[in-house]
């Protein structure tokens, strides 16, 4: 049984597409898979900027192919995908397995394709590239919510006032927090505490973004990782409408 995740980051200033199997978050430390084995696909020209469409469908055949013949001996954990890269990988127990890796992408010969592998005892690939956190979580709330607005004809490009409603468990947490919204580029917005919740007090932040994804991602993320160390998190977004002309 699978539980896939596909969210959209900047990994090294460059807009990714990554994609993770959320049901090794806690399967991994029992399977004693130790070896990271990684396949990198490019366009055949190395001058290409993306991929043409049939290296896509080329590219996603040979996922396929990959996680199906080798799915007695590894586990696929998931990729990232540039317009002119991809990467695959894979957990094993069988430090050999590489040599078949190699032997399945030879067969690929409209691609070019590297493979390699690791030791990881400690899974980094799969726990801090690829497991998203919180901020990057919320990137699939932040692609649901500019949907919303394309679908009401609203425009994307132009900046505009962004609230973001953070809720506390504790009302010092909270009060501790505010001290610091200043430092990370909001201003303090309408306090409040509600009933029958597990983090009942909250402040809405004042900030300016587009609504394009990635600067609606870098100012949740800011406020998100601020409020970590509080207990924090974040309960609602808004952003004011502005309709297209």
């Amino acid at each position: 049984m699978t539980d896939w995740l596909k969210y959209e980051w900047e990994l090294d200033d460059r807009e990714a597409v990554f994609q993770v199997d959320l049901q090794y978050w806690e399967l991994l430390p029992s399977l004693a898979y130790t070896q990271l084995v990684f396949v990198s696909i490019a366009p055949r020209d190395p001058k290409a900027s993306a991929f043409s469409r049939a290296e896509e469908r080329r590219t996603t055949a040979l996922q396929h192919a990959l996680a199906e013949q080798l799915e007695d001996v590894a586990i696929f954990i998931g990729g990232i995908g540039f317009k002119n890269l991809v990467q695959f990988y894979f957990y094993t127990a069988d430090e050999a397995l590489i040599h078949r890796v190699s032997a399945i992408c030879r067969a690929e010969s409209k691609l070019q394709i590297t493979c390699g592998h690791v030791t990881e005892p400690q899974y980094a690939t799969y726990y801090r590239l690829l497991f998203p956190d919180d901020a990057k979580l919320q990137s699939v709330e932040n692609a649901a919510y500019i949907k919303s607005v394309q679908h009401r004809d609203g425009d994307l490009s132009l900046v505009r006032r962004v609230r973001l409603t953070m809720a506390f468990a504790s009302e010092e947490a909270c009060d501790a927090f505010i001290d610091e919204i200043p430092r990370i580029g909001f201003t303090a917005g309408l306090r409040e505490s509600v009933g029958n919740a597990t983090h009942p007090y909250r402040v809405v932040l004042n900030g300016f973004s587009s609504l394009k994804l990635n600067d609606l991602n870098r100012c949740t993320a800011r406020a998100i990782r601020a409020a970590i160390p509080y207990g924090g998190v974040l309960d609602h977004l808004d952003a004011d409408f502005i309709e297209k002309h």
